[in-house]
């Protein structure tokens, strides 16, 4: 049985002195250029593309939970598409849109979003800020 030395001039694992123009990555099996296999503090060449290096490195972060944003919490959907709005549905949102947020009144009439903000621009109700909801306090500024 002939075998390639794992080491030497001849081995397919090392360039030696030699400009490496392309080698397979003994992970994928993919075909890559010379730059994708950096020259390790020994002298040698890494025997995995940065492709494969990269996702082991993400999948072992993943794994320690590092680097992984928590989750979002979901928007409230529309529950039934195309539903008509309602006289009791108006006069909800014109009597809670000066109190409440916009996604609490979604919930609440089991709509999405978007379906609200639109309803108040067709109704003409004033797109008011939070922070403009409740009345500050008059300020006196002496120079």
């Amino acid at each position: 049985m002939n075998r390639l030395p794992s080491k030497g001039p001849n081995s397919p694992f090392s360039a030696g002195n030699r400009t490496l123009i392309a080698r397979t990555c003994l992970r994928c099996g993919e075909l890559a250029d010379g730059d994708s296999f950096p020259v390790l503090s020994n002298g040698s060449r890494r025997r995995a593309c940065h492709k494969c290096v990269n996702a082991k490195k993400k999948r072992d972060r993943e794994e320690r939970g590092i680097g992984v944003p928590p989750p979002r919490p979901p928007l409230p959907q529309q529950t039934n598409t195309k539903r008509q709005w309602s006289a009791e549905d108006d006069k909800y949102l014109r009597e809670n849109i000066y109190s409440q947020t916009y996604e609490e009144i979604a919930v609440h009439l089991g709509r999405s979003l978007r379906s609200v903000y639109k309803r108040r621009e067709i109704l003409g109700l004033a797109a008011v800020r939070k922070s403009h909801r409740v009345a500050k306090p008059w300020q006196i500024h002496r120079p």
